[in-house]
């Protein structure tokens, strides 16, 4: 009987297009004239909500528009962002993608995104920006959005994003598992698709109130939405790739592909004198010891948690034998003004 009831829900949730333990249970109770739901009642559930997660991620995607664009924003104090948003252009130049890049004043990144206090906002304020305007995207045949840090950059410009895109089954959002255990995913490289679950899913990180000024802020917050989206990165215990036991290759969701973070968004350098800074000790280094200890990005170097963002990209470039000299690359001196921007209204 269970068996069944799971079957019928499963089908009834795919007609609907209803996914999420609570739209379940609503479909549930209307289903079977019910109030609340017993023990066997929400066994049922949970095995349609597992049975829909399988099925969402056999499912076949129609590939997405060939056309990437490449996205980054930096403070114009930020020296590291000028340096690698000019080879992330190389890379985009070199494979025909579209490159956008918003350099503005501090003051004004954080009137942009207010009341959020973390620049890393300006990303969902930015794919929010484009997504609004899917159909002239897709007009030009503009597939997915591409993302990278300010402090991240491509190492391997022979490498096109389709390559991962296609591993990934042209899924709605490809990322990379965090660097360190303490988060399950980094939003620090993001392919997103250019549709409508993608519009919906950064409309609700934007508006994740709780992490406006919190730990791992946005990151959090995607973290959060996806977990309300039943997406599953939780269930795969333990989820690094570097962690001991922990699962190889390219771990698929109904809607989310994640890479291990050599892959695409690593912060490893293999032997390079630059170091990890963290005096909150808020990164666990406990895992390293079961580490490659010749790890190195193999697509995109992200300075995330580095001592000397300037010197460690340096080192990094010159190593993969790009060359840097035309790069104004220095010691970072931030400009922050103690101006409040808390009564900036935000566009939405």
């Amino acid at each position: 009987m269970a068996a069944s009831r799971t079957d019928a829900l499963v089908g009834r949730a795919i007609a609907a297009d209803a996914r999420g333990y609570r739209h379940l249970v609503s479909l549930y109770k209307a289903e079977y004239h019910i109030d609340e739901l017993q023990a066997s009642d929400k066994a049922c559930v949970t095995a349609a909500v597992r049975a829909l997660r399988v099925h969402d991620a056999a499912a076949d995607r129609a590939p997405a528009p060939t056309g990437v664009a490449v996205l980054t924003a930096y403070t114009t104090d930020y020296s590291i962002g000028a340096a690698c948003a000019a080879v992330n252009k190389q890379y985009a130049d070199r494979h025909g993608y579209e490159f956008y890049c918003d350099e503005l004043p501090y003051d004004e990144m954080m009137a942009a995104i207010a009341p959020r206090r973390f620049c890393g906002w300006y990303k969902v304020a930015m794919l929010r920006r484009l997504l609004a305007n899917m159909d002239e995207l897709l007009d030009r045949g503009i597939g997915y959005l591409f993302w990278i840090d300010a402090d991240a950059v491509v190492v391997d410009q022979t490498k096109p994003a389709s390559a991962l895109i296609a591993a990934a089954g042209h899924r709605e959002l490809i990322l990379a598992e965090d660097m360190n255990p303490c988060c399950l995913v980094n939003t620090g490289v993001l392919l997103v698709r250019v549709c409508e679950w993608s519009q919906r899913v950064w409309d609700d990180v934007w508006t994740m109130r709780r992490y406006f000024d919190v730990f791992f802020y946005e990151q959090s917050a995607l973290l959060r939405v996806l977990k309300q989206r039943d997406e599953g990165l939780l269930d795969v215990q333990p989820f690094h790739s570097f962690v001991k036991h922990g699962p190889s290759g390219l771990k698929l969701f109904p809607h989310v592909a994640v890479t291990p973070h050599l892959a695409l968004n690593s912060n490893r350098c293999r032997g390079l004198t630059v170091h990890v800074s963290d005096p909150t000790r808020r990164i666990d280094t406990n895992y390293s010891k079961d580490e490659d200890p010749n790890a190195m990005a193999e697509f995109i170097f992200h300075c995330a948690g580095r001592c000397d963002k300037a010197r460690t990209l340096e080192a990094v470039l010159t190593a993969h034998g790009l060359d840097t000299s035309s790069l104004e690359l220095s010691q970072l001196k931030l400009v922050r003004s103690k101006t409040t921007v808390t009564n900036a209204i935000p566009e939405v």
